[in-house]
């Protein structure tokens, strides 16, 4: 999805690896970001969905507590 991503593109250029080290832990230092970030959105889903489920528990209990407090009048 890159509505996440950043719009600015990327130059290869300005962050060529100095060494063949440093060429071969790139794409694991990516592949580490795009998992976190997987995570990061994944409890981002979580959350949001529990929180509708809180809310729709909240509304349907709503017409019996207010049938409740009309009954104890």
């Amino acid at each position: 999805m890159r509505f996440f991503r950043s719009s600015i593109p990327r130059d290869s250029s300005a962050s060529a690896p100095a060494s063949a080290s440093a060429a071969a832990s790139a794409p694991r230092a990516q592949a580490a970001h795009e998992a976190a970030h997987g995570w990061l959105r994944r409890a981002g889903w979580f959350v949001a969905l529990w929180c509708a489920g809180v809310a729709g528990a909240l509304l349907l209990a709503l017409p019996f507590r207010l049938l409740m407090h009309a009954a104890m009048r």
